[in-house]
């Protein structure tokens, strides 16, 4: 490459001949030939292209083959969100158990109180009601299953007063009604009841419970108010007056209400357990497991105080005590309460524990 650079510099120096100069003669030629000038300028030219051919291939040997850039990631799949946590039952009540999966069952038990009369009509005897149907949850927004009360002294009729036979068969044909779910019948029977005779206690006490059943709460708030100024000690009076008052949405009056009927009544289970209710839905967890647990040593394994205490316990935020309770509960019942049965296995199976 420098004998051609240093050939074309000496051309620029000559400068303006259109002819070029002669070039000296070469050894072994003959000098002046114009032929061996141009043998000289092309052998200086193949020269310098052999070297230029020659460092080109020297330099692409050291530099290696060029670097292959990396693969270009495809892009990710966007990652799906999880699936938001199953709720649980809402109880179909506001208390603990009757909810929908997501929540606690429904927590209000209600008892039916015994409402038969105390009183002889002659020498005819009051036929005992029939036995109590097994407990149905209620739809209302206090759902309740029903259970049979122990009674509390039950008062008699005013001294010297005789009831008519035909009263008495209207007051059984009543509680028969209620026995089998027709509370509209069953209050027009006690209507006529209470209208003869006015001082049975009984009667408007079954009247009262008629009343309830349908919803008619302000009638029935009266009647009980006339059961509880006739006898104010009467058990059953003071635990449906009690429920009457969970169904109105005064939770502290129902649990004083409950509370006198468990001391009038200290061999019945129902105004513990509502008692034990009315204190989870003031928020006080505490003391209803207290009711509950004690209801229990008297009346141990019943399924009615399992329930409860594992929607203390669901409510309560407790969930392996729920659990528990909840699975004993099953076992006791085995099959006699199947609305409350299923809102509890709904209930394990939205923890993922298999009933």
């Amino acid at each position: 490459m420098s004998l051609l650079q240093d050939a074309l510099r000496k051309a620029q120096r000559l400068g303006g001949s259109s002819t070029p100069p002669p070039l000296p003669p070469l050894g072994g030629g003959s000098p002046g030939k114009p032929g061996a000038r141009w043998k000289m300028i092309a052998g200086i030219l193949a020269v310098a292209f052999a070297v230029g051919v020659a460092g080109v291939l020297f330099l692409t040997r050291r530099a290696g083959p060029p670097p292959v850039p990396p693969p270009v990631p495809a892009p990710l799949q966007a990652i799906p969100s999880p699936a938001p946590p199953v709720t649980p039952p809402s109880p179909v009540t506001p208390a603990p158990p009757v909810a929908s999966p997501a929540e606690p069952p429904a927590t209000a038990v209600s008892e039916r109180a015994p409402i038969r009369p105390t009183a002889r009509a002659g020498s005819s005897r009051v036929r005992r009601p029939g036995r109590p149907a097994p407990p149905r949850a209620s739809a209302s927004s206090v759902p309740a299953a029903e259970l049979p009360a122990a009674a509390g002294a039950a008062s008699l009729p005013a001294p010297g007063e005789r009831i008519d036979p035909v009263v008495l068969e209207k007051f059984n044909a009543g509680v028969a009604a209620l026995d089998r779910g027709d509370a509209e019948e069953a209050g027009r029977l006690l209507r006529e009841v209470t209208a003869s005779s006015p001082g049975l206690v009984e009667g408007w006490n079954a009247l009262g419970l008629a009343l309830l059943r349908q919803k008619r709460l302000d009638e029935a708030d009266a009647v009980f108010s006339k059961v509880l100024s006739l006898s104010p000690r009467y058990g059953p009076g003071l635990l449906n007056a009690g429920l009457l008052r969970l169904e109105q949405g005064r939770i502290e009056e129902g649990a004083a209400l409950f509370s006198r009927a468990a001391d009038l009544s200290p061999g019945a289970l129902a105004p513990r357990v509502n008692l034990a209710v009315a204190q989870a839905r003031l928020g006080n967890f505490g003391q209803a497991e207290e009711t509950l647990l004690a209801a229990g040593r008297s009346f141990p394994g019943h399924p009615d105080v399992l329930y409860h205490l594992g929607t203390v316990y669901d409510r309560g935020g407790n969930r392996a005590k729920g659990v528990e309770a909840y699975t004993a509960f099953l076992a006791a019942s085995a099959g006699s309460r199947p609305t409350m049965e299923e809102q509890v296995r709904t209930r394990l199976r939205a923890w993922g524990t298999t009933p």
